[in-house]
């Protein structure tokens, strides 16, 4: 029988953030105070050794003997990542959400044009629906991860939601709380 050859996925059995083989628990319990410091005051270890109620010298030590530096940024970027790929997740949520909302702006559009009278809706209020629901839908579609912060609408100081934006652009006289 073979064994399956290691995967790029595949974890180590102990991280270097994790209490390493043989390293005391004070000084494991040292290390996680400095991991946990942000990374521009990690140079101070008289603070972690205040904290953790040891000597600086003994601090120093742990810190050269556990290579603390080296795990710390193992869990930063360890961190980093767990962040990136929830960033992503959040970012293709909102995308579903705002493919669905172009969708239904578009729907409503057609339902409104469907049910109105010729006399209650001027063609060019008419097309410019159309034209609005239509690009809210294809734009996000198309859209780029930089462009997902904002629709590439034209700016109004006053309204920063592309919905009010809409409202404000069908009827400009109506008070618009969407």
């Amino acid at each position: 029988m073979t064994w399956p050859s290691e995967h790029d996925y595949d974890l180590a059995a102990v991280q270097p953030w994790d209490r390493q083989p043989d390293e005391p628990s004070n000084g494991y319990a040292a290390f996680r105070l400095f991991r946990d410091l942000q990374p521009s005051q990690r140079s101070n270890v008289a603070t972690v050794a205040d904290q953790a109620g040891v000597g600086e010298r003994q601090c120093r030590q742990w810190a050269a003997d556990w290579q603390w530096r080296t795990r710390a940024e193992a869990w930063d970027d360890a961190c980093h990542r767990t962040e990136d790929t929830e960033r992503l997740e959040a970012i293709r949520q909102m995308h579903a959400v705002h493919r669905r909302a172009g969708r239904a702006a578009l729907t409503k559009a057609v339902q409104a044009l469907s049910a109105m009278r010729a006399e209650d809706l001027t063609p060019s209020q008419a097309a410019r629906l159309l034209e609005l629901g239509a690009r809210l839908e294809r734009t996000t579609l198309i859209v780029s991860v930089e462009e997902l912060q904002g629709l590439d609408m034209e700016p109004d100081e006053d309204i920063d939601d592309p919905w009010e934006r809409i409202a404000r652009e069908l009827d400009p006289d109506a008070d618009v709380d969407v």
